[in-house]
């Protein structure tokens, strides 16, 4: 009769600096964070002049506005939890080791990840609407550079999503290691 092996329960991390949870959960801010300034770059640099004189942009259209905010707030977001992740890979434990702070980090990962998808989502729904109708070919290059801007809004969102994930694994290690 065999019995099952005992679980290690500290997400594969083993003593030394730089285990796999803290690097994949630095990797992940750091890439979202990339992900956010390559968006609000192409959204910032993106125009179109038509015949008429005037200059299409972001600005001029609900999805992309609310793409850049999203953007901009999300890069803010994860410049403000970089530090965190760059202490817990450092020295193994978390800056803040309260469980009010890792619930509040928890649920605030999973609103930026879900936001940061709606928004990735409202600007590639857009983008694929508006080329339906483009009537110029200016804006039809706007239109297909505002694809790489959703783009990275979802590789940002991924990035959110399994920071999330790791923030959801550091909780149940807390509760788990506190009973």
């Amino acid at each position: 009769m065999s019995y099952p092996q005992p679980q290690d329960y500290n997400n594969g991390e083993s003593e030394e600096k730089g285990s796999r949870f803290a690097i994949t959960t630095l990797s992940a801010r750091i890439g979202a964070m990339i992900s956010f300034i390559v968006a609000i770059a192409v959204f910032q640099t993106n125009d179109a002049k038509i015949d008429t004189g005037y200059v299409y942009t972001y600005k001029d259209f609900r999805s992309y506005k609310y793409g850049f905010w999203v953007a901009l707030i999300g890069f803010g977001y994860t410049v403000l939890q970089v530090p965190f992740s760059i202490h817990y890979m450092m020295r193994k434990k978390h800056l803040i080791n309260s469980y009010a702070f890792l619930k509040f980090d928890l649920y605030a990962d999973k609103v930026v990840a879900l936001v940061v998808t709606t928004a990735a989502g409202a600007v590639f729904g857009a983008t694929m609407d508006m080329k339906k109708y483009a009537w110029r070919d200016e804006v039809e290059s706007f239109l297909s550079v505002s694809y790489i801007a959703a783009a990275f809004l979802l590789a940002g969102s991924i990035a959110c999503w399994i920071s999330s994930l790791h923030s959801s694994l550091a909780l149940s290690n807390k509760l788990r290691s506190h009973f």
